[in-house]
């Protein structure tokens, strides 16, 4: 009796069961039409839309900390990465959006966050805020020094597009923030943990942007002594700066003011208005916009900075000779 009439009905149940299971209907009373009506049970399910009401089983909330989240409902974000607000189950984890297709990640905090490669590391940030803040010292950020700075960004860090975005971002807010040149100095030299090649590099990066106009202001140096002060690089900064222009640190101590005329192609005996018009002469001739209009490569245009600060630095070197 058992094995003719009991058991087919319990299985039919359980496919009846099964089958609300997947259309979101309740389980036991369809386990019993199942079980009473059989194969009837199982095509009356098949052809039901699925319920999007009938909770097959009780919310289940998880909480960490004090904060609560319901995996049984439906909540809206703004993608981190387009901005569009994305309707999703309330379950942490890494969702994609349908609008730009990234995959962004739905914390147990409630906040949604990119994907951890196109996280951008903190040094990276406070290196790209002492940029903002040196480009921004005398009040205008120029075309050449965003520009420099895209190309020590793109050499230096590698970044993916969305790092690279992110970037740019930080750039332009750090223009305008409240903290200091040297407050972001020190959030650098805590994150580099000491790592003197890093902080190396990023003097000598200083150096490229402010340099980017073909000059350096002496307030712009003084900002670079400071992080240099503030990086436990006071000491080698001489060293940097002379390699910065090509030259020996012997040379750059005692420098040679007949070579710095023959760099402007004029002498001692010419007045300061020749030498002036000289130096304007090379300063247009080498610029670094100049060679961006006519195609030239990356590298060209480097070598054109160097030239250009190289220059900057003779004809300071000879007026403040001629007092």
């Amino acid at each position: 009796m058992f094995f003719t009439e009991i058991l087919p009905r319990f299985f039919w149940g359980l496919a009846s069961a099964g089958i609300a299971l997947i259309k979101r209907r309740n389980l036991l009373l369809w386990f019993l039409f199942g079980f009473t009506f059989k194969w009837v049970s199982l095509i009356v399910i098949l052809i039901m839309p699925t319920s999007n009401r009938v909770r097959i089983f009780p919310r289940i909330r998880r909480r960490t900390g004090q904060t609560g989240v319901d995996w049984h409902k439906k909540v809206s974000r703004a993608c981190p990465y387009c901005g569009n607000e994305v309707v999703f189950d309330d379950i942490p984890g890494n969702w994609v959006c349908p609008e730009c297709g990234h995959t962004f990640i739905y914390d147990t905090d409630g906040k949604v966050y990119m994907n951890r490669e196109d996280h951008v590391l903190p040094q990276i940030e406070w290196i790209v805020r002492l940029f903002a803040k040196l480009a921004k010292q005398d009040g205008v950020v120029t075309e050449n020094e965003v520009r420099q700075v895209d190309q020590i960004v793109k050499q230096a860090f590698r970044p993916n597009r969305e790092q690279l975005h992110q970037i740019m971002d930080i750039f332009n807010a750090a223009r305008y923030s409240s903290e200091t040149f040297e407050e972001d100095a020190r959030k650098l030299a805590e994150t580099a943990d000491g790592r003197r090649d890093v902080l190396t590099d990023t003097l000598t990066a200083l150096l490229a942007v402010a340099t980017a106009d073909g000059l350096m202001r002496p307030e712009e140096e003084a900002m670079i002594r400071e992080a240099a002060r503030i990086f436990g690089l006071s000491g080698v900064y001489e060293t940097i700066r002379a390699e910065f222009y090509g030259r020996s640190p012997a040379e750059g101590s005692s420098e040679d003011l007949e070579s710095c005329y023959r760099l402007l192609g004029c002498k001692a005996s010419d007045s300061d208005e020749e030498i002036k018009r000289l130096y304007r002469a090379l300063i247009k001739e080498n610029h670094p916009d100049r060679l961006v209009s006519h195609g030239a490569s990356e590298d060209t245009i480097r070598q054109a900075n160097k030239k250009v600060a190289e220059i900057k630095h003779a004809y300071d070197r000879i007026m403040a000779a001629r007092g």
